[in-house]
């Protein structure tokens, strides 16, 4: 009866759910950097919404867009493939699973940062501004994503990383530490990791890739390592100020969780957002 029910396929995100809401809930409490009390918001079950289906979503469409890359890779030899899948390349198999879970985390961040410049892009952005929308940013927006985003933003890192060899092993014993990261750095908590913050994101750090573009919003693309921004000129982390004006000024992204999905399809006005795509960047 219990593994029947472990089984179901929202439990996995339900649990998550829980700890989450437990988990950052308190710490908001805490350390928050927005004290403003606010009542609970009116979109909140469009975000649970989104928590609860994306893993469907993610597994659903991962695994297509995972075997499709091994046929390509192979020359359609699936036995050879699956045989890659399962032990991982040749090169990678004395190493210890920690090193290669940091070779995964590594690889996939690389990934991240340069798709998620290109979602950025005046082609792709109408699929992540369903993303930037929120005018208040708490941990249960990190998973407000369109299915288009999510498959060439967070399934095609993992892809990559096992088209590379990395074994399925290496990337299952980041999953919990990819969802509590990506929860943390939405966040309202004022959490800056002091000299840290030039080698890991930090809530304020994401924070600021949520403001107008005429401050972070076209800047800080890492999900994880920070020192990628400054690698590539987006770093932005003003000292003593705080990232205020969030989300988007255009008033026409729908308020429910099937019109936001459908959102990048429907004619549109010229964009009006406080978030856009990059033009020039600048080390800060």
């Amino acid at each position: 009866m219990l593994n029947d029910i472990l089984g179901l396929p929202f439990v996995y995100p339900a649990v998550w759910l829980l700890i989450c809401a437990c988990l950052f809930g308190f710490l908001q409490s805490i350390f928050p950097l927005d004290p403003t009390p606010r009542p609970i918001r009116r979109d909140i079950w469009m975000d649970i919404g989104y928590w609860m289906l994306g893993p469907t979503v993610y597994g659903a469409l991962g695994a297509s867009l995972i075997a499709g890359g091994y046929y390509v890779l192979f020359a359609g030899n699936m036995d050879a493939a699956v045989e890659w899948s399962k032990t991982g390349a040749p090169w990678l198999t004395d190493w210890p699973l920690w090193l290669q879970a940091l070779g995964v985390l590594i690889v996939t961040d690389i990934s991240l940062y340069w798709t998620h410049r290109l979602f950025h892009s005046n082609a792709l952005w109408r699929y992540h501004a369903i993303h930037h929308a929120p005018e208040t940013l708490d941990w249960l927006h990190s998973v407000r994503f369109h299915p288009v985003n999510l498959i060439f933003h967070s399934i095609f890192a993992n892809a990559v990383a096992l088209w590379m060899g990395f074994p399925p092993a290496a990337i299952a014993v980041l999953a919990p530490f990819n969802v509590l990261y990506s929860t943390m750095v939405h966040a309202n908590l004022n959490w800056t990791f002091g000299p840290l913050r030039h080698v890991f994101a930090s809530p304020v750090f994401h924070r600021w890739h949520h403001t107008g573009a005429d401050e972070g919003g076209s800047k800080n693309f890492a999900a994880t390592f920070s020192f990628l921004d400054h690698m590539f000129g987006t770093f932005y982390m003003p000292q003593d100020q705080k990232p205020t004006n969030l989300g988007l000024t255009d008033r026409d992204m729908p308020p429910n969780l099937l019109g936001q999905w459908l959102y990048p399809f429907m004619p549109s006005e010229p964009q009006q957002t406080k978030v856009a795509p990059p033009k020039t960047t600048t080390v800060q």
